[in-house]
């Protein structure tokens, strides 16, 4: 992962190429959709954003708009509706620890919509800073991580996903998400990423 001299690696771009996008941390999420291991999961994630803003990783929250109906072919529509309006009279929020001072920006993306590069602005804002290699980290494992991995390897983009700092609400699927099924990103935990990339861009 941390080789300097290959571009398909992230440990070859800069602070100042890589972003850190924390995905769907809503706080409904965190309490009661997420799965068990979602509270580990975002402790992890506020982990990271610390580590990254340290060292001048652009963070980016990614979460869904929750005053923004379904796109009209979405499946389910009705179930969409309801836990959009569970989320609007509570829970719809990031939770604290997660948000602070600081350059971090945030996409809004229509509910439906599970890749976060379906966030109106985001690639256009990613590529104007000259972003190169994401590091995701949300809830859950098999929604918008994998769908933005996907969608983001299909981009050019080189992916890292930080497999304690997602989680989802069936723990045999996450195993499977971080252990399978996320070939074409690089996975590895929150302190292998900052111990790997801290070490190889002190070099630079």
């Amino acid at each position: 992962m941390f080789d300097t001299a290959d571009i398909t690696k992230p440990g070859h771009y800069s602070p100042s190429q890589t972003a850190l996008l924390l995905l769907d941390f809503h706080t409904m999420f965190v309490q009661k959709a997420g799965g068990p291991q979602a509270p580990a999961a975002l402790d992890v994630a506020v982990k990271m954003r610390t580590w990254a803003k340290s060292l001048g990783v652009q963070v980016v929250h990614g979460v869904i708009d929750v005053n923004l109906p379904p796109f009209p072919t979405c499946k389910d529509p009705e179930m969409f509706k309801n836990v959009l309006a569970a989320m609007q009279s509570g829970g719809a929020e990031e939770p604290a620890e997660l948000v602070g001072e600081g350059d971090d920006i945030t996409f809004l993306r229509r509910p439906g919509y599970v890749s976060a590069l379906k966030s109106p602005g985001l690639e256009d804002f990613l590529q104007k800073k000259g972003i190169k290699s994401l590091i995701l980290a949300g809830l859950s494992t098999s929604g918008c991580v994998m769908r933005t991995a996907v969608a983001a390897t299909d981009a050019e983009y080189v992916v890292s996903v930080i497999s304690d700092a997602c989680a989802d609400p069936a723990e045999g699927v996450h195993d499977m998400m971080v252990g399978k099924i996320l070939n074409r990103a690089y996975v590895a935990t929150g302190s292998e990423i900052q111990e790997g990339l801290s070490n190889t861009w002190s070099k630079k």
